[in-house]
């Protein structure tokens, strides 16, 4: 899978795509209630969206640094279309979103990562905090990273 496209903006500029992957994912695959997946973090955080060769919408995450204390922001709603798994674009959003959390003076990045998903998180450097514990009827765990 070629990435045409890494982008990072705001909901405003990007929230279309984002909706796409994160509805293909976490409300259709997953079966996250609707009411869940959206929030009022959706507005004010920063967003990254992989768009393949033809334009279409890949993967997503997003960065929370407001409400967060001074120096530390959250990483969430990472999500990979089924057919686009495996080709290293998760790791390219979490490392768009890095980058975004330096340029924002940003120290520490918290998680909470979907167990399937922890050795990820792990092998980019973010360590387990924490018991696991139950998110929208999910096992996850809670993972820090310091930049």
């Amino acid at each position: 899978m070629t990435v045409h496209t890494l982008q990072a903006g705001s909901w405003r500029e990007l929230s279309e795509a984002a909706r796409a992957v994160r509805t293909a994912v976490f409300i259709d695959e997953q079966g996250i209630p609707v009411a869940e997946e959206w929030d009022a973090d959706d507005g004010d955080a920063t967003h990254v969206v992989a768009f393949d060769s033809a334009g279409l919408p890949v993967a997503t995450g997003r960065l929370i640094h407001v409400g967060q204390t001074r120096g530390h922001a959250k990483i969430g709603r990472m999500a990979v279309m089924r057919p686009s798994r495996g080709a290293g674009l998760g790791a390219q959003v979490l490392l768009a979103l890095l980058e975004q959390a330096r340029s924002q003076h940003i120290h520490e990045i918290s998680l909470h990562a979907q167990l399937t998903a922890q050795a990820f998180y792990a092998r980019h450097g973010f360590q387990a905090k924490g018991p696991v514990f139950d998110e929208v009827d999910i096992p996850h765990q809670s993972m820090t990273l310091t930049l």
